[in-house]
């Protein structure tokens, strides 16, 4: 059900779900924009303007905002020689352009009717202080302003079929992209060249790279590392952390390979961060807390005598954001609900020697984990 082009210009994309799904989101910001008693709500270029907008932009200097009035279709606020761009890229009909001799936010103010004296506005978190400033100027003052971004973020969290289909899509390149990769490296070559690798085949496979983590030997100690000069060595642990994006939607897998032999201790560290990892797939479950299921792995680890170097959480939440709610850590109360979709990704890191991680994407369901990601979980052996 999805449309079949696909915008590829740099880093702008458009999530191309069906028209119906955005009609839905917005009836909810209508709906807080009721409840708030807010006359407009204002969302620049992130995230949650991506969810509502159904595009991904960069903003520069120029102002490129989603302006949703209270009871009035939404608006897409842009420079006009920008304008027939931003058009084929989303859902959205209205537009406010505006030239390089006008100021959009008097724009912005002036289609609320100059007899607002005082104005209740809902903004998104990530809207960059210097709009607020100039837009506040625009109306004098606000009479209060609120976030839109908790309402956002509560309807972002549960992933719909469509969304984990993108996602599903996305795992199923960056597993071929990160093998590829393990396949191909030889001695001698740099975590760089080995990123290229990874970058080269999303990008082959019609995806958009997001990041890649290649981290050899020593390195793969260090949990966010990122890739250097530094040469594949014989008998090297490798670790592969890596992601992309399917029409705006991200997927995150980590393997873990070693060029040549792996020693006792490697796989002796192996097989518990791999007995943590699959027991947290296997007993995850909808309405269970967020800090119970990181405990499932992190007691594994702990058991074993390394619970000093698992030094982060469990799992993050993913979507239209790498890292985004829900966020599996010790002490969180937030319940898994059906349709979050999350990492599980358990560690031990011996600095100076090496670190192993493996990780996975689960999008959680009543009737147990659906899981995005798909290559193999076994140590990989390099032929170098």
């Amino acid at each position: 059900m999805y449309t079949k082009v696909k915008e590829r210009l740099g880093c702008e994309s458009k999530t191309m779900l069906d028209e119906s799904v955005y009609h839905e989101r917005m009836d909810k910001i209508h709906q807080k924009l009721n409840e708030s008693g807010a006359d407009f709500a204002l969302l620049t270029p992130a995230p949650n303007f991506q969810y509502l907008a159904g595009y991904q932009y960069q903003m520069h200097e120029r102002l490129v905002a989603l302006f949703i009035r209270r009871g009035a279709e939404p608006t897409i606020v842009v420079p006009s020689f920008e304008e027939s761009d931003h058009k084929r890229k989303t859902w959205i009909k209205d537009f406010i352009s505006w030239g390089e001799e006008e100021d959009p936010y008097s724009l912005i103010a002036d289609s609320l009717g100059s007899s607002n004296k005082e104005v209740s506005v809902l903004l998104d978190d990530n809207l960059p202080l210097g709009v607020y400033w100039k837009l506040e100027k625009a109306f004098s003052r606000f009479n209060n302003v609120q976030s839109i971004t908790p309402t956002i973020n509560k309807l972002r969290i549960s992933k719909s079929t469509s969304e984990t289909s993108l996602m599903k899509k996305a795992g199923h390149i960056i597993d071929d992209a990160v093998m590829k990769a393990f396949s191909a490296a030889r001695i001698g070559m740099t975590e760089l060249e080995v990123k290229q690798i990874v970058e080269n085949e999303i990008i082959r496979q019609g995806a958009t790279p997001t990041f890649a983590a290649i981290q050899f030997g020593e390195n793969s100690a260090l949990p966010h590392a990122g890739p250097s000069t530094r040469e594949l060595k014989r008998d090297d642990v490798v670790l592969m952390d890596c992601g992309c994006a399917v029409d705006g939607y991200n997927t995150d897998m980590t393997r873990v390979g070693v060029a040549g032999n792996p020693t006792e201790e490697v796989t002796r560290v192996y097989s518990i961060v791999l007995r943590a990892e699959e027991s947290a797939i296997e007993k995850i479950s909808m309405g269970m807390n967020c800090g119970t299921a990181d405990g499932i792995a992190r007691r594994i680890i702990e058991d074993e005598g390394y619970g000093d170097n698992f030094t982060h959480r469990l799992g993050h939440g993913i979507g239209l954001e790498v890292h985004e709610d829900p966020y599996l850590v010790r002490g969180s109360t937030e319940l898994l609900g059906e349709g979050m979709c999350h990492s599980i990704e358990p560690g031990i890191y011996l600095e100076g020697k090496f670190g192993i991680r493996i990780e996975d994407l689960v999008c959680v369901h009543e009737a147990g984990p659906e899981i995005l990601t798909f290559s193999p979980r076994a140590l990989i052996i390099m032929d170098v």
